[in-house]
C-alpha cells in the first residue's frame, strides 16, 4: 500500500473526525483560560560549577548540572525552609511545580525561575530559593573537604601547643630529656604529614568548584500561555484523531477515490456521473464502447455495495442511449406499462419509468428500435420531432441491478458506480456477483458525492 494512499483513506473517510478532535481541544482551552490572568515570572542566573570539566562543549555535564540545580531547588527540606523564612503561604508542592531551570548553552551558568500569581513574591521567592541552592551546592561539593580541613587544623593546633613543652624538656640543661626530645620528632613528623594532607585538601576544594549567584532575580515580561497551550491541545487532538482513524480503519478498511477502485478491480475508469452534461456524454459513449468490446446488449448498474438512486441510474441511462433520446416519464393513470402511445396509437418501448421486473418501476432510457421514432408525452415534443427518425444504433439497455430478470438469456455487463471512499467490503461485494453471475465486469463509473441509494 503507497504512503499516499495511507494519507487518503485517513483524510477523505475521517475528515470530519480529524477537524472535531482538532477544534474541540482549542475551543475547551481556549473557554478554560479565558479570562485567567497569566502569572508574573522572575528569573535569577546562578553559576552552578566554575570547573572547567563540566562547560566542556558536547559534554553531558552541563545536563547534570542543571539536573542538580532543579533537584535542590524542588526538594520539601529548602523549599520548606525558604517558605517559612520568607513567611509566605504557599503550597510546598505548588511552588516546586512552578520552578523551572534552564540551562544558557554549554556554560554552567542556569537560569532558575519561578511563576507565582505576585510579582513581587515571585522575585522573592527566585532570590531565596537560588541563594538556598547555592548553599546546598557549595555544601554538597565542598563540605567534607571542608569538615576534613577543620579536623586537621584543631589537630595541628594542638600539636603546636604541646610542641613548646616538649622542646624546653628536651632542650633542658644539664640534663636533656631524652623521652621530651623523642616524642617532639614525632610530633613534628605527624605535623608535617597534617600540613601535607591539609595541602592536598586544599588543592581538591579549589577544583571542586564554587556556586555563586551571578544575576540577582529579575521580573520577565508577561506572556499570555493561551495561544501555546490551545496549538498543543490542538495538536494532541489531532494525533488522537489519527490514532482513531486508523483504529477504524484497521477494523473497517476503505479505498480513498475512484481510480484507485477501478485499478483494484482491473478494470477502466468510464467517466464521472455527476460532473456536467459533457462529462455525463463522454461516460455514455466510453459505457457503449466497453459494452461493445464485450458483446453485450445490456449493461447492469451496481453499488458498492447497495442500491443505486433512480435519478443516477436514469441519467447514466440517457447518456448511454445517446444525445437525442427523450426521457419519459410516467403518467398517472397510464394503461400502458410496456409503452407509450404516440398520437396514432403506436408503441415504443418501455419508457424511464415503465414497469420492471417483479412489477418496480425501471429506470432505464428509452429503448427504439431501428427506423422509428422515440416517443414522449404529447406536452414535451412537436408533431415534427415524432416523424424525426431515431439514429440507427445497435442498442445498448442500462438497468439498475434490482430490475434485472435473473432468468433472461441476455448478455449483461456490469458498470460499478462508487463515490469519494468506498469500503473493501463492497468490492468483495461486487467480485462474488460477477463471479455467480459470470457477467463481465465493463468498467467503474465515479460520483463525486457519497452515493445514497
Amino acid at each position: 500500500m503507497e504512503i499516499d494512499e495511507v494519507a487518503a483513506r485517513v483524510v477523505r473517510s475521517y475528515w470530519a473526525v480529524l477537524l472535531v478532535m482538532t477544534v474541540l481541544p482549542l475551543v475547551l482551552v481556549g473557554l478554560v483560560m479565558s479570562g485567567r490572568e497569566p502569572p508574573y515570572t522572575a528569573g535569577a542566573r546562578l553559576q552552578a560549577s566554575s570547573r572547567a570539566t563540566d562547560a566542556a562543549p558536547g559534554d553531558a555535564g552541563v545536563s547534570i548540572v542543571v539536573s542538580q540545580v532543579k533537584a535542590f531547588a524542588t526538594s520539601e527540606n529548602l523549599l520548606s525552609g525558604v517558605l517559612r523564612r520568607q513567611r509566605l503561604d504557599r503550597s510546598t508542592v505548588k511552588t516546586a511545580k512552578a520552578i523551572e531551570v534552564t540551562g544558557l548553552g554549554t556554560s554552567t551558568v542556569v537560569e532558575l525561575s519561578v511563576k507565582d500569581r505576585d510579582p513581587e513574591v515571585a522575585r522573592r521567592l527566585a532570590d531565596a530559593i537560588g541563594a538556598a541552592v547555592v548553599q546546598e551546592i557549595n555544601e554538597s561539593n565542598q563540605g567534607s573537604i571542608r569538615r576534613q580541613m577543620a579536623d586537621i587544623d584543631k589537630r595541628v593546633r594542638k600539636l603546636e601547643k604541646d610542641l613548646g613543652p616538649l622542646a624546653r624538656r628536651a632542650g633542658r640543661q644539664p640534663d636533656p630529656d631524652i623521652g621530651a626530645a623523642n616524642e617532639r620528632e614525632r610530633v613534628q613528623a605527624e605535623l608535617t604529614d597534617l600540613r601535607s594532607n591539609r595541602s592536598d585538601l586544599q588543592t581538591q576544594l579549589s577544583s571542586a568548584g564554587t556556586a555563586s549567584v551571578v544575576q540577582p532575580a529579575v521580573l520577565a515580561p508577561r506572556r499570555n500561555p493561551v495561544v501555546m497551550t490551545a496549538a498543543i491541545a490542538g495538536l494532541v487532538g489531532l494525533v488522537g484523531g489519527i490514532l482513531i482513524a486508523v483504529v477504524t480503519e484497521m477494523a473497517r478498511p476503505t479505498i480513498p477515490g475512484q481510480r484507485r477502485v477501478a485499478r483494484r478491480l482491473g478494470v477502466p475508469l468510464l467517466g464521472w456521473a455527476d460532473r456536467g452534461p459533457a462529462r455525463l456524454a463522454d461516460l455514455g459513449r466510453r459505457v457503449r464502447l466497453a459494452a461493445k468490446k464485450e458483446g453485450v446488449g445490456r449493461v447492469v448498474l451496481v453499488g458498492a455495495p447497495g442500491p443505486l438512486p433512480a435519478d443516477l441510474v436514469s441519467s447514466v441511462a440517457s447518456a448511454v442511449y445517446g444525445d437525442d433520446t427523450k426521457i419519459v416519464k410516467a403518467r398517472p393513470g397510464d394503461d400502458a406499462p410496456d409503452g407509450d402511445h404516440g398520437e396514432d396509437g403506436g408503441t415504443d418501448g418501455p419508457s424511464l419509468n415503465s414497469k420492471g421486473p417483479g412489477g418496480k418501476t425501471s429506470t432505464s432510457v428509452v429503448r427504439a428500435g431501428a427506423g422509428t421514432g422515440v416517443m414522449t408525452k404529447k406536452s414535451e415534443i412537436s408533431p415534427s420531432e415524432v416523424r424525426r427518425p431515431a439514429p440507427v444504433r445497435r442498442l445498448c439497455q442500462v438497468h439498475a441491478f434490482e430490475e434485472i430478470d435473473p432468468g433472461s438469456d441476455d448478455e449483461v455487463g456490469v458498470v460499478v458506480v462508487v463515490g469519494p471512499v468506498t469500503r473493501v467490503a463492497g468490492l468483495e461485494t461486487v467480485r462474488d456477483l460477477v463471479a455467480a453471475s459470470g457477467w463481465p465486469l465493463l468498467g467503474v463509473v465515479a460520483a463525486s458525492r457519497k452515493i445514497k441509494g
